[in-house]
């Protein structure tokens, strides 16, 4: 348990490398029809929210999760939308890994029985930690765009 918190919460140290990278691509697509970096910043800052507020305290009261109760379409597109209105770059970055550095703490005080046990989510059942896990591949997955781009545009961030 306490290596998936760690995992979950390591990517913050990534978010802040991002404030190296030029304020001239923040908004820039990472490629054609596909968001921005801070967009997608924005969109893991809305998902965090949403795992605290709506997905965790399943797994800790053990009840089944509500039918679909949210449009994930909408959240992505608010998400989107502030990235593009919202603050600054270094701004939601801070507002990122404050949510992520809350939710990893709310998450180690968690019981540790509470960790393996499965609850019904969609077609399948599933446990927090493997929840979180997805959390950290879904991180891992858009860091690896964002470098992409960023590697693209000839900026190479140390993190």
């Amino acid at each position: 348990m306490n290596k998936v918190i760690m995992n979950y919460q390591y990517f913050t140290n990534w978010l802040e490398s991002l404030k190296t990278m030029p304020e001239e691509y923040w908004l820039v697509p990472i490629k054609e029809g596909k968001w921005s970096v801070g967009e997608i910043i924005s969109h893991i800052k809305a998902w965090d929210h949403f795992v605290w507020e709506e997905r965790v305290r399943y797994f800790v009261s053990g009840t089944e999760l509500p039918k679909k109760n949210f449009d994930p379409e909408e959240i992505n597109k608010k998400a989107a939308e502030q990235a593009r209105i919202g603050n600054s770059k270094n701004k939601l970055i801070d507002d990122v890994i404050e949510c992520r550095n809350k939710v990893a703490k709310k998450l180690e005080e968690v019981p540790a029985s509470i960790w393996e046990i499965k609850i019904e989510l969609g077609k399948g059942f599933v446990s927090l930690s493997e929840y979180i896990e997805g959390l950290v591949e879904h991180d891992l997955h858009h860091q690896a765009q964002i470098e992409q781009f960023l590697l693209h545009k000839g900026i190479n961030i140390q993190n």
